[in-house]
């Protein structure tokens, strides 16, 4: 905000404007005055309140929310539990990933990545799955964007009158405008 420069004449103006609102709020006052009673009611509900509580303060009872269920029994043993939360005897549990074949676990166990086989060439081979043929779901959600796609594939097709990009292609400069 830039200074102001107070000459005289300024110096008169700023003062008429203080005087003018100190006015208008004395009038105010005087015109909407509350009355001095209407606070007492307030008052006196206050502390007739106040004084007809018990001196003494007491902390409210605290009610704990029941313990949930062990999700296992603890007297199972090691052996047991490998048992229940074992997939491939248990269906009730639900996976991530369908099992790997053995044709691709065979790939994993023969030669080295550095000679392009072992895991490379498994983790290659797995590449070229489709994300939907290995996860019953989408686990992430960066795959809930494409999830499903080729069902909907045949619904979508190439316009017959579309524009081509013929003008781009032929008429813009490739290295710049300026060389």
């Amino acid at each position: 905000m830039a200074r102001m420069t107070l000459d005289t004449r300024s110096q008169n103006a700023w003062k008429e404007l203080i005087e003018k609102e100190a006015v208008t709020r004395i009038s105010w006052n005087q015109r909407f005055k509350p009355n001095s009673n209407d606070d007492e009611w307030f008052k006196r509900a206050f502390y007739t309140q106040a004084t007809s509580k018990p001196t003494a303060r007491f902390l409210p009872t605290i009610v704990f929310p029941p313990k949930p269920k062990s999700r296992y029994n603890p007297i199972d043993t090691l052996d047991e539990l490998e048992k229940k939360t074992d997939a491939e005897h248990n269906s009730n549990i639900l996976q991530e990933m369908y099992p790997v074949e053995k044709e691709y676990k065979d790939v994993l166990k023969d030669g080295f990545s550095k000679e392009g086989k072992g895991r490379y060439k498994y983790l290659n081979l797995r590449n070229e799955i489709p994300l939907e043929q290995k996860y019953q779901y989408p686990v992430t959600s960066t795959m809930e964007y494409g999830w499903k796609l080729n069902t909907n594939k045949d619904q979508f097709k190439v316009p017959l009158h579309a524009r081509g990009k013929l003008i781009e292609d032929s008429f813009y400069r490739r290295n710049g405008a300026f060389q």
